[in-house]
């Protein structure tokens, strides 16, 4: 029986070889690692690896080459205590195994329950045979995003070598990493931006940049080269009569495209440095769809002024095709308020909450009772359910510290439907409450610049700089791809949301959901199809130091599924609150309509700026990419073709149309010509 099984592998190997020989063209025996080639065969029964090793490095390559994360299921031993069988398999597979006590707060997980797998059996002197395969996968393959996945991410010699020179040499975190990127070692790096915040950490906060002599020549010269690279980079700069430079302003076609998708709500910060030469590093940011940073355009300015505001707000417009943002975010500066008058006349504006707050102990600690007039202040701010709490219990504080005649919290007051959460609920704010978000975007930079950098090296420092942000995106990217969140509930509202939304923004579901058990239902008006509820949340409140039990109303017109809260939550950053979960679950509603899945959260929300060809992802070129650079190419014929008579532009622009109604495509262009920019979350989803 024993010879029979020897003959029988035998026959095998023989067959393995003689597969291996017609798939790749090649001898090839036992020695030969399939790990060693850029391209690998799928797996199939009968293939033949000389250890247990070489199996797992062939079953990684393959899973990195077709995009899925690998992992050892299981493994058995005979009765010797050798290792006779082993399955690996896809890391998608296997059920989320939550914890009792983590079920209110699971962790991501990627278990989906695929079944693809591979199976092999171990022989007595380490040789494996793969015995069965199973190649079909329950989740989409992502072949580009394949170096962010688990076990895909190990550190080479080289890189920790480079890491330990870094430590003992005197250089900016950029260079590094740049010289990674640029010998196609980045593609090996584990988590640079971890790297990077480690380094940052240990650099001076105080920073500012330094204009130095021949700069400005200088700048022009890497404008002019970033404009041939890409003619959609855009730039402007602004000179006094002696010909030195006064402002400058640019954004490159990465952001402006960008801008397309999350051109909601802009924040337009100039707190972060200034230099020697009081020239204030501005930034225009706002916040994609997993709720992370996102650069639309910046500039440096010789001043704070309206005059200064207003040439950079209309650049800005100018680069964004005119194309206003809904709202903006900005600190209490009065000449910026002007310009963004001028400027943005419709729009929304309000002040940072955060900055305003940071000001406190500044305008206040003088007072005998500080520590009191604070915590009332932070109670009157943050606690206030209502306009007309909040101007009541403003009165009161006023009052009773005999504030009235300080003229700071004098002209907050006046201006109080700029900057009080209860006064700017109403309007959508894609949860940018505070301008935290660019100070994160500021943290960043401060580990490419320093007390020498010229204008001319920040310029080039940041593209490096954003490199690493692409990597954050496409990172958070395939988190949402490949991992989810466990429900906390059973509801299927909740399912519907982990479905749809990024995992950043399905937490911030489930905060509400976790929520709802401090709510329920304690009276309700109900006329034929519309009702008015009162929800009751029992929270906390004075910084956690009491309870409250606070009533919410919730109007519910069913026939059109109309529902909104006085929490104004939804509207505020399109998230649905718990008032409003708690009384459809007694209603026994089971799904939501659409128009509440806010398309600028989902998960597969396809943006445009992702395909954009620009200096700083050039080496992370994926498929799609080449794709659409190929086919932007071929049609510029038509815009040869088409620009030499009014004609020809007819006739093309026909082509062009009955094209996209064929394949059912929609107008990137309104009537006027110019650019759509829309995006689900409007500030006013209630009429």
């Amino acid at each position: 029986m024993e010879e029979e099984t020897e003959q029988s592998r035998a026959t095998q190997e023989n067959t393995t070889v003689a597969i291996v020989v017609i798939q790749d063209g090649n001898k090839c025996d036992l020695d030969a690692s399939p790990k060693g080639k850029d391209v690998v065969e799928p797996p199939s029964a009968g293939m033949m690896f000389k250890c247990i090793d070489e199996l797992y490095e062939y079953y990684k390559t393959y899973g990195n080459q077709v995009g899925f994360p690998v992992f050892k299921k299981s493994t058995k031993n005979d009765k010797q205590g050798r290792l006779h069988f082993v399955t690996l398999s896809c890391g998608r597979g296997g059920k989320s195994r939550c914890k009792r006590e983590k079920s209110v707060n699971p962790s991501l997980t990627m278990k989906i329950e695929c079944n693809a797998k591979l199976n092999a059996r171990v022989y007595d002197d380490g040789v494996v045979r793969v015995t069965s395969v199973f190649l079909e996968h329950n989740h989409e393959l992502s072949p580009t995003r394949a170096r962010y996945l688990p076990r895909r991410r190990s550190v080479s010699t080289s890189i920790k070598r480079r890491r330990e020179k870094i430590d003992q040499a005197d250089v900016t975190v950029a260079e590094p990493i740049a010289s990674a990127a640029e010998y196609g070692e980045h593609e090996n790096e584990p988590s640079l931006e971890k790297v990077c915040q480690n380094y940052i950490d240990n650099i001076d906060k105080a920073r500012k940049l330094c204009l130095g002599v021949g700069d400005a020549g200088a700048i022009c010269n890497y404008f002019n080269r970033m404009q041939e690279q890409n003619s959609n980079f855009y730039y402007s700069m602004d000179f006094n009569e002696e010909g030195h430079i006064r402002n400058i302003f640019w954004a490159d076609e990465r952001s402006r495209v960008a801008y397309k998708s999350f051109n909601d709500v802009v924040t337009f910060d100039t707190t972060y440095l200034t230099n020697k030469h009081d020239m204030p590093y501005v930034t225009f940011v706002g916040v994609n769809h997993h709720g992370l940073p996102i650069l639309f355009g910046c500039g440096l300015v010789s001043g704070e002024d309206t005059e200064t505001y207003v040439w950079l707000s209309m650049q800005w417009l100018a680069c964004m095709c005119g194309n206003a943002p809904k709202a903006i975010i900005t600190d209490q500066d009065m000449a910026m308020r002007k310009a963004i008058e001028i400027v943005f006349p419709e729009i929304r504006h309000r002040w940072c909450l955060w900055h305003i707050m940071k000001k406190i102990s500044g305008k206040l600690s003088w007072h005998s009772n500080y520590e009191l007039i604070k915590t009332t202040l932070m109670h009157v701010v943050y606690d206030s359910m209502s306009k007309e709490e909040f101007d009541f219990n403003w009165g009161q504080m006023i009052q009773k510290y005999s504030l009235q005649s300080n003229a700071w919290l004098s002209t907050l007051y006046d201006n109080h439907h700029r900057w009080v959460p209860v006064y700017v609920k109403d309007s959508f704010w894609a949860g940018m409450s505070t301008t935290q978000r660019t100070e994160s975007v500021h943290a960043f930079f401060e580990g490419y610049v320093n007390s020498k950098t010229t204008i001319k090296q920040f310029v080039e420092r940041y593209d490096k700089a954003l490199k690493i942000k692409v990597e954050k995106e496409l990172q958070e990217d395939l988190n949402s791809f490949s991992y989810c969140c466990p429900c906390v509930s059973h509801y299927n509202i909740e399912k519907q949301f982990q479905q749809a939304y990024t995992n950043s923004k399905f937490k911030e579901i489930q905060e509400e959901f976790k929520g709802k058990m401090f709510c329920y239902v304690h009276s309700m008006k109900e006329e034929e199809d519309f009702g008015v509820y009162e929800v009751i949340e029992d929270m906390v409140v004075d910084n956690g130091l009491s309870n409250q039990k606070v009533c919410f109303t919730v109007y519910f017109k069913q026939a059109e599924f109309d529902v909104r809260c006085s929490c104004r939550l939804f509207e505020f950053q399109g998230i649905l609150c718990r008032h409003i979960i708690t009384l459809l679950t007694v209603k026994g509603v089971y799904s939501v309509p659409q128009k509440f899945i806010l398309p600028r959260w989902r998960k597969d929300l396809r943006r445009e700026h992702t395909k954009v060809k620009v200096s700083y992802n050039n080496w992370n070129t994926t498929p799609e990419m080449q794709r659409y650079d190929l086919i932007s190419k071929k049609f510029s014929v038509f815009g040869d073709f088409g620009c030499t008579s009014e004609e020809n532009t007819q006739i093309v622009l026909d082509f062009i149309e009955q094209f996209r109604q064929n394949f059912n495509i929609s107008d990137p262009l309104d009537g006027s010509g110019q650019p759509i920019f829309s995006v689900g979350g409007s500030g006013q989803p209630f009429q």
